[in-house]
Order: structure tokens, then sequence, then C-alpha cells
């Protein structure tokens, strides 16, 4: 059920698209902060919304959407004026890969930061632990997070919902 793009990623157990990402792994000191819980899941209300519009909307609407979508840019950009390198990953339900040139021990508690579009300043923040990497060279790893601790069930589903809409674009786009 996975698609192809990136043949250096690990399999995941479940449905999942492959993406190059502004994407970013780190040590998470701490728990989960509820800071980014709460960023987290609105930006997921956002991800998770319909995306297509009917070819008869209201063009009064559609411009208060692009601007709002401009606001919310502008304000974004202005709170994370930096962005990670995009990394070749793979998204799914429950968990992620990713191509590091780090290793990670198993376990290892992470903070895991995802752009979900390379041109967009909208961020998620993922809670999760590494639970496979495999090490191609001293500077090439392979790995996978479990990233379940991040959601709620609510949240989850919004998730759901975007990575199965990513998914079916995937394969359409094959």
């Amino acid at each position: 059920m996975q698609d192809t793009k990136a043949p250096d990623l690990l399999q995941l157990d479940t449905v999942s698209f492959d993406a190059d990402l502004p994407f970013l792994a780190q040590v998470r000191e701490g728990d989960y902060s509820p800071r980014l819980q709460r960023e987290t899941r609105l930006a997921l209300r956002v991800l998770a919304a319909p995306g297509e519009t009917p070819d008869d909307s209201n063009p009064v609407l559609l411009r208060l959407e692009a601007k709002l979508d401009l606001a919310l840019e502008v304000s974004l950009l202005e709170r994370h004026p930096d962005r990670p390198t995009c990394t070749p990953c793979r998204l799914g339900l429950n968990s992620v890969a990713w191509q590091d040139s780090q290793s990670w021990p198993l376990g290892q508690p992470l903070l895991i930061s995802l752009y979900p579009n390379p041109d967009s300043a909208l961020s998620l923040c993922l809670n999760g632990y590494v639970t496979q990497c495999d090490s191609l060279s001293q500077q090439h790893h392979l790995l996978v997070a479990d990233i379940r601790g991040t959601f709620d069930l609510d949240t989850h589903l919004m998730w759901e919902k975007w990575v199965f809409r990513r998914h079916r674009r995937a394969i359409l786009e094959r």
C-alpha cells in the first residue's frame, strides 16, 4: 500500500506516502509541551479540511480564503523564519521514516519538526521515539519513529485524513 518514490526509506506497516519535506528530528527534552500539541492540532485542522473547491465557488469567498491564507503564512513566517532542509521521508498513520546523517539509539525520544508543504511555514511538531535505525554508512542512516504519542483521538483522525489524501494523490500521480 506504499508508493515507491523513495526506495531508500524503510517500510512502514500502514498506508503511507513519500515526499521531500523540510524535516528535522531532534532529541526531545522533557514532556511534549501543551503549546506544541495545540499548534500541531490546529495545523492538522487546516491540513485535514476539504481541499477541493467546486467550480461554482463564490469568488468573494475564494478571495477571502486567499487573504486568510496570506495572513496565516505571514504570521507563521515571522514565528518560524528558518526551516530545516528538505529530507526524503515516508509518513504513515503511526510512524515516520527518514534518512539522517546521524544514528539514533532505539527508544530515543524525539521531537520531529515537519513542514507539510516546502513552500509554507505551517509546521507540525510530532512526538515520537526511534523504533528502527539501520546504518548504511557512517553518514547515512535510515530511521523509523513511532509518532502515536503525538495524537489524541480527534487529532489522529485529522492526521489520518491528511495521510490518506496524500497517499491517494501519490497513487494518482504514478
